[in-house]
């Protein structure tokens, strides 16, 4: 039997239809879960934050700025996500939620933080001087937002349509990154300052958890997960 070209479209959209409902993550009651914790951390001393040279708006952002790529405490690593890479079925989560984002003292606070798909993202300026938040999204940086933010402690508000990790920077202040970290489920989370960081209402399972950090790159680690007990996931970053 033949197929004309229309046929075999037909048959690669039904495939990726399908591929895309299997993937789909299924929210159920989660009676029995487990709990992944642990701490992250730096092999020595963390590596010395450059200096960011303020270009305009002195008198409001001063002359220079510490980045905050390598924060922590006590040998702990703060800002690394940790979040379950292979997880279908699990707990519920607020999806009209929002996640917010801050154009604070000419810097992005939280300068990491976790969103899931189809939660909202409220960007805010709490400065008062012109902002332009522009959201990119992925590794090959697309646009996905562009955000001229002029007054002072206004909200906007986007909807965030798929998941992975979208990059923000200020398009009027270029020293600016931060950083939303995107999943499909709510079983992603940032570390404290301590490094320390915790999964809770996981379903019995092995998992594999991905552990990411904007300048030290992503590592994964197996876990597995029983019912009522917590898994402990300690993890050393080195440069």
């Amino acid at each position: 039997m033949r197929m004309n070209h229309r046929g075999k479209w037909i048959g690669v959209t039904a495939a990726l239809m399908l591929a895309s409902v299997a993937n789909a993550y299924e929210a159920v009651i989660v009676s029995n879960g487990g709990t992944i914790s642990g701490r992250i951390s730096f092999n020595g001393a963390l590596p010395a934050n450059p200096v960011l040279e303020v270009t305009r708006d002195t008198e409001i952002c001063g002359t220079r700025i510490r980045a905050d790529y390598y924060l922590g405490s006590g040998g702990g690593l703060q800002n690394v996500v940790v979040a379950i890479e292979n997880i279908a079925r699990g707990k519920e989560y607020e999806k009209r939620g929002a996640v917010s984002l801050d154009n604070k003292n000419c810097m992005f606070s939280p300068h990491v933080t976790t969103a899931v798909k189809n939660q909202k993202l409220w960007v805010n300026n709490s400065d008062p001087v012109l902002h332009n938040t522009h959201f990119y999204h992925g590794a090959n940086m697309k646009t996905k937002y562009n955000i001229p933010m002029p007054l002072q402690n206004r909200i906007i508000k986007k909807p965030i349509r798929k998941a992975g990790i979208i990059t923000a920077q200020c398009d009027a202040h270029d020293w600016m990154l931060g950083y939303v970290y995107v999943t499909s489920h709510p079983y992603a989370t940032v570390t404290t300052p301590d490094g320390s960081f915790s999964l809770t209402d996981v379903p019995p399972g092995t998992y594999k958890v991905k552990i990411w950090h904007e300048k030290l790159g992503e590592v994964s680690q197996e876990v597995t997960v029983r019912a009522g007990a917590t898994a402990m996931l300690n993890y050393s970053f080195s440069k």
